[in-house]
């Protein structure tokens, strides 16, 4: 984003001042005395023998911007004429200003981005000047391939590109929302880009730029100093980013009109987030219903919009096969910008799809190709793609439900070998795995969305995926696949129980991961635990209790230890105590589960008299676990604490006594802050209902009879 000088910091507030005031032009087309001082300082425009003569300098740009910006802010007849007077004439002015900072885009791409963002805000808050305003900016468009497509190379490079692309940027990013007779020039300019002849000349500008002298080396360099190629391929996978805008816009709009969607809602949303309340929807129907003005014209429209963006995909796909992310230099690059064009056009396409109202097999096969092939994980945002669009195509396509079931299926339990090949030798959830198992997951929920069998449907699917395991052997040294496909289902049956959120299917998921054969190799102990810690905040209170139970009784201490299970198993319990920290009932049970094991755990295995940082002891693991509980909003200040509660803070402070832990500087200097929060939580340690409670004490104490029987 370029840094505003002072000049357009002026203008911009004198637009916004007069905005306020509901400046207005006359009958006669005059404009408001103060409006033409911002219009007295933009450039003439140029006639038809000064093409190229005009030159626009910094101050000319801010003054048209502060127009327009006065435009989107009170939209006016006579001030509309006069900037898209300026639209016309973008191409014919010469522009003879540096950018501003280093890395900084051409001016040509940013002024233009600029301009249309402030139309499309006028046509979004003024829909009596939207067709107008539309019809103009794709005619700008039109004309802007028409440079792509001239003679004039140079001209392409120092003027074409940059407002092309600017132009490509606003309509991203624009909250107008599409109308259907945007689709046709969508079509028309998706099939004049992908012509042999545009994206051949693209490339011979770009390669004669590079050669060439200031400005269209300069050009291209300043694109490069950004981080973004120039290219013909660069310039199709940004405008698949409009096509995807404008289709996904007719999507939510089509929703809105049948009912499923509020439309408060679909305004207020970011254009870029229109694909999330979509494929939310669990539609009865087989696509997006028609609406009544929707013309075979415009199915046709959409037909040809699905075929580009397949064609797109095929081509990119053999662009990185043949350079891989891996290379590098100019063939990562071209890669990265392969693997742009490879998610945009199936997003494209799955959009089409659904305005079909029939789920392309072309398509599908493409999706089913991909997330089945060993570049799942090289190509891993793809990969997510592909399981984004399955889960809508799942949740709009209902007969092609069982097909994407199996197909996902057969990813998490029969993996791609370069998947098997990044399994992590321990811990929780790897980066990788978070990344496609859980969108994996999401789209086999949406497969299982059907009225009254979603719970059966997903009961059975869970057996599907855990009787996979029965093939397989895990134990300790295990097989890389072996234990991918383990991990894979642990994760997935713990994302199912949390994105079903149905009690009968929680708890059988609980009975799984917990189940023993996970604790049989290193590589799933954690995982298990962090799953079992993710699914209980929506378990029934019974359930709850048994996760943590099952949790707590992977801690171990002295000779069968494992400290990365500890650890881990700690850091798992005081996340879960800030997610369940609104519910009282289960703050409570879970705070006395964990001093009981903390009690229990300091008789057996105490921590030596001094601190050793590198050593795991109960106090290092459960500690923090009851730091979280009492510092939740719901711990229990407002009732009084229960005989049992007593009698586990009474033995609790008997051990950090006894052991020493209160004196020790290193212990304090440590646990010191913690310690003072949970003495400042702690009931009083006698129950107003004893009665001679120290003699009974002394002579029934659980940990001094424990005591002196191992004395």
């Amino acid at each position: 984003m370029e840094c505003p000088d002072l000049h357009s910091l002026i203008l911009e507030e004198l637009s916004e001042i007069l905005a306020a005031s509901g400046v207005r032009s006359g009958s006669d087309g005059q404009l408001d005395p103060e409006a033409e001082r911002i219009l007295a300082q933009c450039p003439a425009l140029p006639t038809s023998t000064q093409a190229g003569g005009v030159v626009v300098t910094r101050r000319h740009e801010n003054a048209i911007l502060a127009l327009a910006n006065l435009l989107s802010r009170a939209p006016d007849r006579g001030i509309l004429d006069r900037v898209l007077a300026y639209l016309d004439a973008l191409p014919s002015y010469s522009y003879k200003f540096a950018p501003l900072g280093s890395g900084s885009l051409p001016i040509e791409h940013w002024f233009v981005e600029r301009l249309l963002t402030r139309l499309l805000a006028c046509a979004a808050q003024a829909p009596h000047l939207a067709n107008e305003i539309m019809d103009r900016v794709w005619t700008h468009l039109d004309r802007l391939v028409d440079v792509l497509q001239g003679s004039d190379l140079e001209f392409a490079v120092t003027f074409g590109l940059p407002a092309f692309l600017g132009a490509m940027d606003a309509l991203e990013r624009t909250r107008f929302r599409f109308r259907a007779c945007d689709v046709p020039h969508v079509d028309a300019l998706a099939t004049r880009l992908l012509a042999t002849a545009t994206v051949d000349n693209v490339r011979a500008a770009v390669g004669a730029a590079a050669a060439a002298a200031a400005p269209a080396r300069r050009t291209v360099w300043l694109y490069q100093q950004s981080g973004v190629g120039l290219s013909a391929n660069h310039v199709l996978a940004q405008f698949l980013v409009v096509v995807r805008a404008v289709l996904e816009s007719r999507a939510a709009l089509r929703l809105v009109a049948s009912g499923d969607l509020d439309p408060e809602l679909v305004a207020a949303k970011d254009p870029r987030e229109l694909w999330d309340l979509i494929s939310l929807i669990d539609s009865p129907h087989e696509g997006l219903q028609r609406s009544g003005g929707s013309s075979d014209e415009r199915q046709q429209a959409y037909a040809r919009v699905l075929a580009f963006s397949l064609q797109a995909y095929a081509d990119a796909r053999s662009l990185v096969l043949a350079s891989p992310l891996s290379a590098d230099g100019a063939a990562r690059a071209m890669a990265s910008t392969g693997l742009r064009i490879m998610c945009r056009s199936v997003y494209a396409a799955a959009l089409a799809s659904l305005l079909l109202g029939q789920l392309d097999a072309r398509l599908l096969d493409s999706v089913f190709e991909h997330i089945g092939s060993s570049h799942a994980q090289s190509l891993a945002p793809l990969t997510v793609v592909c399981f984004r669009v399955l889960a809508t195509a799942a949740a709009f396509f209902p007969r092609s439900r069982d097909a994407i079931a199996t197909a996902i299926s057969r990813f998490l339990t029969d993996p791609p070998v370069a998947l098997a090949a990044e399994l992590p030798q321990a811990g929780g959830v790897s980066e990788a795995e978070q990344m496609l198992v859980a969108p994996a997951a999401a789209a086999l929920v949406a497969c299982l969305r059907v009225a009254g069998a979603g719970r059966a449907r997903a009961i059975s699917a869970i057996h599907t995926l855990f009787n996979a395991l029965a093939v397989h052997r895990i134990a300790t040294p295990a097989g890389a696949h072996t234990l991918r496909v383990a991990r894979n289902v642990v994760l997935a049956l713990a994302q199912l129980a949390q994105l079903h959120c149905d009690a009968e299917v929680t708890e059988l998921v609980v009975s799984m991961i917990c189940a023993p054969r996970f604790a049989a190799a290193p590589q799933l102990r954690e995982l298990a635990v962090q799953c079992a810690a993710d699914v209980a905040p929506i378990a029934a209170r019974p359930v709850f209790s048994d996760i943590v139970s099952s949790v707590l009784k992977r801690i171990a201490f002295g000779s069968g230890a494992d400290d990365a299970v500890n650890t881990s198993t700690s850091d798992a319990l005081a996340a879960l105590a800030w997610k369940i920290g609104s519910q009282q009932d289960l703050v409570e049970a879970f705070f006395c589960a964990v001093m009981r094991a903390f009690v229990d755990a300091s008789i057996d295995a105490p921590a030596p008299p001094r601190l050793r940082k590198q050593l795991v002891t109960p106090l290092s693991v459960y500690l923090p676990v009851l730091h979280a509980l009492v510092q939740t909003d719901t711990f229990a200040m407002d009732r009084e604490a229960t005989a049992e509660q007593i009698a586990l803070w009474r033995g609790f402070w008997f051990q950090m006594v006894a052991r020493g832990y209160l004196l020790d500087k290193s212990y304090v200097a440590v646990y010191g802050r913690i310690y003072s929060d949970l003495a400042a939580h702690a009931p009083i340690l006698v129950h107003p209902s004893s009665v001679n409670y120290l003699e009974t004490e002394l002579e029934c104490s659980s940990v001094l009879l424990r005591e002196s029987s191992d004395a």
